[in-house]
């Protein structure tokens, strides 16, 4: 037994929707209200609730190491501050 299959026709879609276009806006509005409290309560309330507490540990730092990233950092200023005072001629003039 085969089912007949109806053909949707334009004409009977827009009939539809401007019957039931209100509903229908209610329906994406509803579904949207609750989406967005998913995601407020998935990625705000939860991470809020969650943060994790300080477990009193001291952390080490390798002073050799924090010597030579400050030695490059002052290098750097120095360099930036060169060639901001280095005045260069300009192609244009």
């Amino acid at each position: 037994m085969k089912l007949p299959i109806k053909e949707i026709s334009p004409k009977k879609i827009y009939n539809f929707l401007t019957k039931y276009y209100r509903w229908i806006l209610v329906i994406i509005f509803i579904l949207l209200i609750c989406f967005n409290a998913f995601i407020y309560y998935q990625y705000i309330y939860l991470a809020v609730r969650a943060r994790p507490e300080s477990q009193g540990k001291e952390v080490a730092i390798d002073q050799e190491t924090l010597e030579e990233v400050l030695e490059n950092l002052n290098l750097r200023e120095e360099n930036l501050s060169r060639v901001k005072k280095t005045r260069y001629a300009s192609p244009f003039e």
